[in-house]
């Protein structure tokens, strides 16, 4: 993906949103670096919202700069190299590691026991190298921003670990959430909530393959999220979590799984036709950003409320 913006040329990006208005989205760049980024869009009750901020880009731009798709087969040759290494550093004959022929996993070969000492010196070298490895599986997991998420009945898969990254990227956010706050004051909630959700559900919706198999090979951070002007539904979900995070402190939040989708939710009071749904004994009230459809806190799409009413989906808490 590219994007190329020259400096004191202003883009414009105009989508219908309802029929009485529009809204437009503007990135300026300046000679020294700055980014001054323009919103304006009517939100659920048909008033018009806008505001703006700015930031450097190089520090914008900065975090998660190298965030990479996940690759079964680098993740197995990085870890068979380290297995490797913590042979050699123990000591330990008659035992390596290796990839398997389609280098999907990584394998332990052991030469051939003559008693039946060495055989059990050889089993031993292999239970130690397998807890050594899911360690070290773990750690590459978090090192690269992924996590393993398991969907009802049984689906696995790896994906980007969103809650890390909402958290990496408030500090970069920061110029967004203070123009949010100043535009809202002191507020409740819901009001928040529901002005956070209509601004990310008016950003153009892009299907950067969001399912469980896809590894998080279309996803972008939130920070690159705003900088494109475009994001499929984790992506956009990885930037509510963010900016909510920072501005309600006090609510448990969490993104609900469900298949090829993402929602986020947030434990508040709730009102009696919110969609919620209820994990180790909280009640998250679910928010859709995805977009284009507005919809406020509480509400979902069809597909969704029947996945969240039989129960397929899977609850990650941010907080």
């Amino acid at each position: 993906m590219t994007h190329k913006i020259c400096a004191v040329i202003w883009l414009l990006f105009t989508l219908p949103l309802t029929a009485n208005g529009q809204n437009f989205f503007n990135l300026n760049e300046t000679q020294d670096g700055q980014l001054t980024f323009s919103y304006q869009w009517r939100d659920f009750n048909d008033s018009q919202q806008s505001f703006d901020f700015q930031v450097d880009k190089r520090e914008f731009l900065q975090p998660l700069k190298r965030y990479r798709g996940f690759n079964l087969e680098r993740s197995q040759r990085e870890l068979t190299h380290q297995l490797n290494r913590y042979i050699r550093q123990q000591q330990w004959q008659g035992i390596q590691a290796r990839l398997t022929p389609r280098q999907q996993s990584v394998e332990l070969v052991t030469a051939n026991s003559r008693t039946q000492e060495k055989q059990a010196q050889l089993n031993e070298y292999k239970r130690l190298l397998r807890e050594y490895y899911n360690e070290r599986w773990n750690d590459y997991l978090e090192a690269n921003f992924y996590r393993q998420l398991t969907l009802p009945p049984g689906e696995q898969g790896i994906i980007p670990d969103h809650p890390a990254i909402a958290s990496e990227m408030t500090a970069v956010l920061r110029p967004l959430i203070q123009a949010i706050g100043e535009q809202l004051g002191n507020n409740t909630q819901r009001n928040y909530i529901n002005y956070i959700a209509s601004f990310i559900q008016q950003i153009p919706y892009n299907d950067l393959s969001s399912k469980l198999d896809s590894r998080g090979d279309g996803f972008v951070p939130p920070n690159q999220l705003l900088y494109y002007n475009q994001g499929d539904c984790d992506s956009k979900v990885t930037l509510m979590s963010s900016v909510i995070k920072e501005i309600i402190e006090t609510p448990k939040m969490a993104i609900i799984y469900l298949p090829n989708h993402a929602v986020f939710g947030i434990s508040i009071s709730s009102r009696s036709d919110d969609i919620s749904v209820k994990h180790n004994g909280v009640n998250y009230i679910l928010v859709d950003v995805t977009g284009p459809a507005a919809m406020p806190l509480g509400q979902v799409g069809g597909e969704t409320e029947f996945q969240v009413n039989t129960e397929q989906y899977t609850v990650v808490p941010i907080n």
